[in-house]
């Protein structure tokens, strides 16, 4: 009955995974460059002048470890490139990862940039495969009082891949609007350098011990360990 249970939720997980709006054929990926083993691509947007960027890193850390880092928004400031804040608006499902959080963007010599955004992740499992989205939202009319410019969209997916069980590959991927005030120049760059720096000071944050003991006994582990049961992670 469990390994029933497990191909019926394996079967769910890839239904979802092609009914996502998240359409890879919106972007045409270019290799930019290659920093420290790291590859960072970037994308023309249609209907935009700000560019995607992506970048896809090997890091030396348990998948579910990752998972657990991602899981803590109110982290995200400690190490995520320019994020100087967050704030967890509501918890949707915390089963299921979904949160609608507020987010600031820190922007050099011009004004700070804020959104509001909502979580959805998808598992697939007998790929080893575990996607994290953060789309704008406007399900709560959130304003900060400060002052910062609210940025017209956003759209970002980390896809963690199981590489072995003391590697996971880090793809990290941000489709932004910066809204106006900030020359396409100066957003492009911004944009093309922030998924690898983010991942670089994740490859910090995975060593820190408060995030492997939590992953030692999160529904993650359990979700990796069914999976090796299962034969689909090797």
């Amino acid at each position: 009955m469990a390994q029933r249970n497990f191909i019926i939720t394996v079967v769910l997980m890839l239904l979802i995974v092609a009914s996502t709006s998240f359409a890879a054929d919106r972007y045409q990926w270019k290799l930019d460059s290659v920093e420290n083993d790291c590859q960072i691509y970037t994308s023309t947007v249609p209907g935009k002048e700000y560019i995607a960027a992506k970048t896809t890193c090997v890091i030396p850390a348990r998948i579910e470890v990752v998972s657990v880092i991602l899981k803590h928004i109110e982290k995200y400031p400690e190490w995520m490139e320019d994020c100087k804040e967050t704030k967890i608006l509501k918890v949707v499902d915390d089963q299921k990862d979904v949160f609608i959080f507020w987010f600031r963007q820190h922007i050099d010599l011009l004004a700070d940039r804020d959104m509001v955004l909502k979580s959805k992740v998808i598992m697939n499992i007998e790929k080893g495969q575990h996607f994290i989205y953060a789309d704008t939202n406007n399900e709560i009319p959130f304003d900060s009082g400060k002052g910062y410019v609210r940025m017209p969209s956003f759209s970002s997916v980390w896809t963690l891949e199981w590489k072995d069980r003391e590697h996971t590959v880090v793809t990290f991927m941000v489709d932004p609007d910066l809204g106006k005030g900030v020359p396409t120049g100066i957003a492009n760059r911004k944009i093309k350098t922030s998924t690898y720096k983010s991942l670089k000071k994740m490859m910090k944050e995975v060593k820190k011990s408060q995030y492997i003991e939590e992953a030692k006994t999160s529904k993650y582990n359990k979700i990796v360990e069914d999976g090796i049961k299962s034969g689909f992670l090797k």
